[in-house]
């Protein structure tokens, strides 16, 4: 399992893909976060609700770090390598095991960079502004760590999408589609369901108030659920279909 979550990650370091998409992250990061910590006025900046959405922009970069796990499985079935990978190791689950572990450390990696960029920028444009910082440190240690594991879990989730729609283009309008329209339209529309799609559980995990968020606690649950039921589902059916 060790070699090979080592094989996967190595997948990830030696792919142009995914130098792609860290740049883009940390661009779309720079630019929402200077925008909205520089144009925002200081009364709307003295929240506490608006200090950590400045201060955790995480909806980015969960983004993409789904995008980074789905491209980890739809790679290998768009250029073919899959046949190779199954055959040195014929235990199929073993592979989506590996693969889920790859992605949610690749996850951890970006939401670390992503925390890191965000939260010193962000803290650092309120304080030049001279606007006090309304979120205690308990509210401040939630936000950083509850970034760190909300975004790690997108990794894994794409993972598993990536593994049961393994078409990448599909895979990765689907998702853009879901994460961008189809989840906040549920979430006004029927809120007791939307609430418990991720995207909604990573805002309950960060702390972000809603009255119809779950607990902060659900949230994370919610998060490793959604992790866990799609890469069963993409394990079954890996199991499954031919690779050819």
């Amino acid at each position: 399992m060790i070699d090979q979550t080592r094989s996967e990650l190595l997948k990830l370091r030696s792919t142009r893909t995914t130098l792609g998409l860290v740049i883009g992250m940390v661009a779309l990061l720079l630019l929402s976060v200077l925008l909205t910590g520089l144009l925002s006025e200081e009364l709307s900046l003295s929240t506490d609700d608006n200090q950590r959405d400045l201060l955790t922009i995480s909806g980015i970069a969960n983004l993409f770090a789904a995008l980074c796990g789905v491209l980890l499985v739809t790679n290998e079935f768009r250029f073919g390598t899959i046949r190779s990978t199954v055959l040195v190791t014929p235990r199929r689950s073993l592979v989506v095991g590996a693969k889920v572990a790859a992605g949610l450390l690749a996850g951890l990696a970006l939401a670390a960079l992503a925390q890191l960029l965000t939260f010193g920028i962000g803290y650092t444009i309120l304080s030049g502004r001279g606007i006090p910082i309304e979120l205690d440190g308990g509210e401040l240690a939630r936000l950083l760590v509850g970034g760190l594991a909300a975004i790690a879990l997108w990794g894994a989730i794409g993972v598993g999408l990536g593994t049961v729609v393994r078409n990448q283009v599909g895979a990765v309008i689907g998702l853009l589609a879901w994460v961008l329209f189809v989840e906040h339209l549920l979430f006004a529309l029927v809120p007791s369901v939307g609430r418990l799609m991720p995207t909604q559980a990573a805002s309950a995990l960060l702390g972000q108030k809603d009255e119809h968020y779950v607990p902060a606690l659900a949230g994370g649950a919610l998060l490793v659920a959604w992790a866990a039921v799609l890469a069963l589902a993409g394990a079954a059916l890996l199991a499954r279909r031919d690779v050819d």
